[in-house]
């Protein structure tokens, strides 16, 4: 019996050692696959990650980026198609101009960041997670979306301008007046209720929806837009004893306006003008109400009386005169008209509480600007210089470079402050000087403000960088553009994105000077020098693609045989350089700025005497397959 259980015992122990000893090479084995698995992938992004049908399984990053872009390209130069019934019209995602620089984009690929997610799954968590997601990825794949933004109201603005013709908009029943002269001269109005109409809209939003969807896939298919039934909100069925309501409003005229010691008065026809229906149910259970039209109303008070009221708030500036800082601007607080706050005043208080007196709505805007004392703002020396070359620029170009540079030149950027260059500039227009160059829409040129305003963001970018500072938004140029030659080093603004900011993290304020000499602009930064080193590298520029062959576009505005092109070809490349910032105490900080290029094609009008038939399209059997 004893050896019985000994030779149990004995089988046991062995069973186990042999588990033991499976294990353990198991182990072993895992460990070996592991380690190659990883040595195979170094720097490499995992096999199964992919975006849109792009596998990226091996490829090191910059390989992966180059990839990414070569797809882009396309889409950025073919553009996406909307289409609704017969009628159809191509986005592109740059606006391009006849001056290089003015063009913008409407929708921006970030293949940088997406390349960065798609190399850092499997690699971002603890290894337990990395582990898992290496595992899901070999056998699920792992979709990434390319990052992109897109300007949805540019977007839906290009889609209006082709299809709104096609859009018949549901109109509410409607208040309608007419004058009445009565004997004696007395002036009246008489009021009836318009019938309504049911309407036929687009739905862009969910054309702009479906197009976000799929560029996330990097896929520019034809995009089919959808209507459906607009229905207004205002019957005449619900409009009861609306004419006398309407009258009793007017005769309460006039309507006086007030600001200090102005005054504007409304007549019973300015009145009358205003007057709308408005869904509404109140205490007396009447669902339509007589009101006035917000936007008849704020349209008046932003051009009849803003207009006299309204001062934009100035801004001190400031200057190096003999080695000393001095200021040469006052600031000054500024003050606008609430348009909005006062339609909702004039609502209440004249519709509801029949007051006819109503003081208007107005605010004070402050400066920036709370430094008084220029010997206390720690202004000393020469932290940074921005330079750039502005030859072959023609008249308007110079002219709005003058301009930008004149606005920014005295600016102070307290410590700690984010620079915002659109936002410091302000409003882009005629009103602050600008004047216009032409950009491409739907082939036709079209003026718009902003050309020039480029070599101030390239410059300012350029101090920044030289003056040690933290870059917190910047992007490049859709295209090659000579004036800011190396490539890489350029950045591009327009209004509301993309913007140039910084960071003053210096600790001192930084003083703005801006300089013009012959060809070349500068933007010089003063301030207190805390130790800090900073370098850039050289950019580095590679894959140069050549531009497509020259597009030409039919056009019965020219003369049959007239050439005149719109839009000037420019190589493709990206580009990239190392910023570095070494700081006092020894930390130091590093950056790469990469840019990629877009290879654009020549487009040029030609005339015609008749516009060829436009070729249908049709997906190939070989489009169908990929």
């Amino acid at each position: 019996m004893l050896n019985f259980i000994k030779n149990k015992k004995n089988i046991s122990h062995g069973w186990l050692l042999d588990v033991a000893i499976i294990f353990f090479i198991v182990l072993v084995l895992m460990t070996a696959l592991l380690i190659g698995f990883e040595k195979k992938y170094k720097d490499k992004i995992y096999p199964g990650v992919t975006v849109g049908n792009i596998d990226l399984d091996g490829r090191p990053i910059r390989s992966a980026r180059t990839i990414i872009n070569e797809k882009i390209n396309e889409i950025n130069q073919d553009g996406i198609t909307f289409y609704y019934g017969n009628k159809e019209t191509i986005v592109k995602p740059i606006i391009a101009s006849l001056e290089s620089d003015l063009a913008y984009e409407i929708i921006n690929f970030d293949a940088e960041n997406t390349v960065l997610e798609a190399y850092n799954f499997g690699r971002e968590d603890n290894f337990f997670v990395n582990l898992q997601n290496k595992l899901k990825s070999l056998f699920f794949k792992k979709q990434i979306n390319l990052h992109i933004t897109i300007n949805d109201e540019q977007v839906e603005e290009a889609l209006r301008n082709n299809f709104s013709e096609l859009e018949i908009p549901a109109e509410n029943a409607k208040l309608v007046s007419k004058k009445k002269i009565y004997l004696g001269g007395m002036e009246n109005f008489q009021f009836d209720v318009q019938k309504e109409k049911l309407g036929k809209t687009i739905d862009y939003k969910k054309g702009i929806s479906q197009l976000k969807k799929q560029l996330a896939q990097i896929n520019n298919n034809s995009i089919e837009l959808f209507t459906s039934t607009d229905y207004p909100t205002i019957y005449k069925k619900d409009a009861l004893n609306i004419e006398n309501k309407a009258q009793n409003i007017v005769a309460l005229a006039p309507l006086v306006l007030k600001h200090d010691k102005q005054e504007w008065k409304l007549n019973k026809a300015e009145l009358a003008g205003w007057l709308t229906l408005k869904n509404e149910t109140a205490e007396d259970n009447d669902i339509i109400k007589v009101s006035i039209n917000s936007e008849v109303v704020q349209n008046y008070l932003k051009e009849k009386i803003a207009p006299e009221i309204n001062q934009e708030p100035i801004e001190a500036k400031f200057e190096i005169k003999n080695g000393r800082v001095t200021k040469f601007q006052a600031s000054r607080d500024g003050i606008t008209l609430n348009t909005e706050a006062t339609f909702s005043k004039i609502e209440f208080e004249f519709i509801k509480n029949e007051q006819k007196e109503i003081d208007l709505v107005v605010e004070e805007l402050k400066s920036n600007s709370s430094i008084e004392d220029v010997n206390d703002i720690g202004i000393k020396e020469t932290v940074g210089i921005g330079e750039s070359d502005f030859s072959g620029s023609p008249a308007n170009r110079r002219h709005n470079i003058s301009i930008g540079a004149n606005t920014l030149n005295g600016i102070i950027i307290k410590p700690d402050e984010e620079f915002s260059l659109m936002g410091t500039l302000g409003e882009i227009d005629g009103s602050a000087g600008y004047k216009q160059e032409l950009v491409i829409k739907d082939n036709k040129t079209i003026p718009e403000y902003g050309g020039g305003l480029c070599q101030i963001g390239t410059t300012m970018f350029r101090a920044a960088l030289a003056s040690g500072l933290p870059i917190t938004m910047r992007r490049n140029h859709s295209y090659r553009v000579s004036y800011y030659e190396p490539a890489g080093t350029d950045a591009t603004i327009y209004d509301p994105w993309p913007d140039l900011r910084f960071i003053n993290d210096t600790g001192n304020n930084i003083l703005i000077q801006s300089r013009i000499e012959g060809n070349n602009l500068y933007f010089d930064f003063w301030g207190t020098n805390d130790g800090r080193i900073a370098e850039r590298t050289d950019p580095i520029i590679y894959n140069i693609v050549k531009p497509p062959p020259t597009k030409f576009v039919e056009t019965l505005d020219l003369k049959p045989g007239e050439k005149k092109c719109t839009e000037h070809a420019h190589n493709g490349a990206d580009a990239y350089f190392d910023y570095k910032v070494t700081y006092q105490n020894g930390e130091a900080k590093t950056e790469r700025f990469n840019s990629h290029y877009v290879p654009w094609q020549e487009v040029c009008l030609i005339g015609v005497e008749e516009l060829s038939e436009p070729e249908k399209s049709a997906t190939s059997t070989e489009e169908a397959i990929e």
